[in-house]
C-alpha cells in the first residue's frame, strides 16, 4: 500500500536508492487512483534498480476520477484492463515467474467479498459497509457485474490469474522450491483482528476473498511446509504469522497520518515508514526465514492470545470509537424474526 497520492510518501518512492540489480520488487496495490501516478509510481521502482518489479493492483487502482473520463475509461473492468496494458508496456510483470534456481514470484489478483466474513456481528449497530468504504462509490462496474450483494466482482478479478503463466507456474513448481506470493485483499480472515477490536467492526466484508485464499492453497498444496510466504496489503496492519505452513506478512507503507496515530499497529519488525526501502521478506542468504523474527503488534497479539470471534461485546477503544462516530446504536434483542435493524434486534 504505497499511496503515492501522499506527497511524503511519493517522496519515499523517488528517493529509492539503487541496489544490486539481483533484487526484485512485489507492489501490493493501492499506489493510486490516478494512472499516470501508478506508472510514475512503478517505473520509480525500476529505476532503483530492481531486476524485476511485480505488480498487483488494489482496490485504489480501481476507482474512476476526472481522468479515467477523459481518457474514455467506461468502468473499473475497462481500467483493470488498461492497467496491465500499462503494465507490460514497462515491463512490469503481473503474472508468475522463476526468478532464479528454486525460487517463484506469484502476483495473484483478486477483489473483496462479503462472504469472506463468516464470523458474528458484534453487538453494536454499525452502518453497512457499502455507506462506509469508498470502494462502493468510486468504483463502476458493467451491467451484471454485483460488488455489493454477490461475489461477482471478486469471481471475476480472481479469473484475471488463469492463463497460461499461471499453470506453466502450477505444473512447473516442484518440491523444494520457494515461493513469494502476493495479494492486495487478504486470504484468510484470521489475518484481520476481530470485529470486537475494530474500529469499523465490518472491515471484513471489504477486506479478503475465498477465491484468493483457494489460488494460495493451490500453490502451497504443491511445496513443503515453510517454503512458501504470501504477501498481502490493504487493512494497513503491521503483521507476521505462519498458518498451515505458509508465512503471511503485511509492510505497508500506508499514510503518514496512520503512522502519526497509530504506529505500534503498523510496525513488523524494525521496519517503518522512516526505513529508505520495502521491507526484504527474502534473500538467498537466509532462504524465507528473513521475517521469521520480526515481530508486529496484532500477530503477536493472536500468538498468545486464541482468537475468539463468538465475543461480540466490542473492546473499549473501539466501544469509545464506534458511539462517538455514529451514537449509542447498541442491538437489544427482538426475535430471531424482527423486521427492525440487525440480525437480532432494534436500534435503541
Amino acid at each position: 500500500d504505497v499511496h503515492v497520492d501522499h506527497e511524503k510518501n511519493a517522496a519515499w518512492v523517488r528517493a529509492l536508492r539503487r541496489r544490486d540489480d539481483v533484487d526484485v520488487a512485489c507492489v501490493c496495490g493501492d499506489v493510486s487512483d490516478d494512472l499516470d501516478a501508478l506508472e510514475e509510481t512503478l517505473e520509480g521502482f525500476k529505476r532503483a534498480a530492481f531486476a524485476e518489479v511485480f505488480y498487483t493492483f488494489g482496490n485504489h487502482e480501481l476507482w474512476l476520477g476526472e481522468a479515467d473520463e477523459t481518457r474514455g475509461t467506461k468502468d473499473s473492468k475497462a481500467k483493470i484492463e488498461e492497467v496491465f496494458a500499462m503494465c507490460a508496456r514497462i515491463g512490469v510483470r503481473t503474472s508468475p515467474m522463476k526468478v532464479c534456481d528454486g525460487l517463484w514470484i506469484a502476483p495473484v489478483h483478486s477483489y473483496h467479498h462479503k462472504a469472506f466474513d463468516t464470523e458474528p456481528e458484534v453487538a453494536e449497530a454499525v452502518p453497512p459497509v457499502e455507506r462506509v468504504m469508498n470502494d462502493f462509490r468510486f468504483s463502476k462496474w458493467p451491467d451484471g457485474m454485483d460488488d455489493r450483494d454477490s461475489d461477482d466482482v471478486a469471481r471475476y478479478c480472481d479469473s484475471l490469474n488463469d492463463g497460461a503463466a499461471w499453470e506453466t507456474f502450477l505444473r512447473s513448481i516442484e518440491r523444494g522450491d520457494r515461493v513469494v506470493s502476493f495479494s492486495h485483499f487478504l486470504p484468510r480472515l484470521e489475518l484481520l483482528p476481530e470485529k470486537r477490536m475494530l474500529f469499523y467492526p465490518k472491515l471484513a466484508q471489504a477486506s479478503g476473498s475465498v477465491h484468493l485464499r483457494k489460488r494460495v492453497e493451490e500453490i502451497k498444496s504443491r511445496i513443503n511446509d515453510g517454503d512458501m510466504t504470501h504477501v498481502f496489503g490493504h487493512t494497513h496492519f503491521g503483521w507476521n504469522t505462519q498458518i498451515d505452513g505458509v508465512r503471511y506478512v503485511q509492510a505497508s507503507l500506508a499514510t503518514p497520518k496512520e503512522w502519526q496515530k497509530r504506529p505500534r499497529s503498523l510496525i513488523i519488525g524494525n521496519w517503518t515508514n522512516a526505513q529508505p526501502e520495502p521491507m526484504c521478506v527474502y534473500t538467498k542468504a537466509r532462504s524465507l526465514g528473513v521475517v521469521d523474527d520480526a515481530k508486529a503488534m496484532w500477530s503477536e497479539y493472536y500468538a498468545k492470545n486464541r482468537r475468539t470471534p463468538e465475543d461480540v461485546e466490542l473492546a473499549p477503544h473501539a466501544r469509545e470509537f464506534v458511539q462517538r462516530r455514529w451514537g449509542d446504536r447498541r442491538l437489544e434483542s427482538n426475535g430471531a424474526d424482527a423486521p427492525l435493524p440487525g440480525a437480532t434486534g432494534r436500534v435503541k
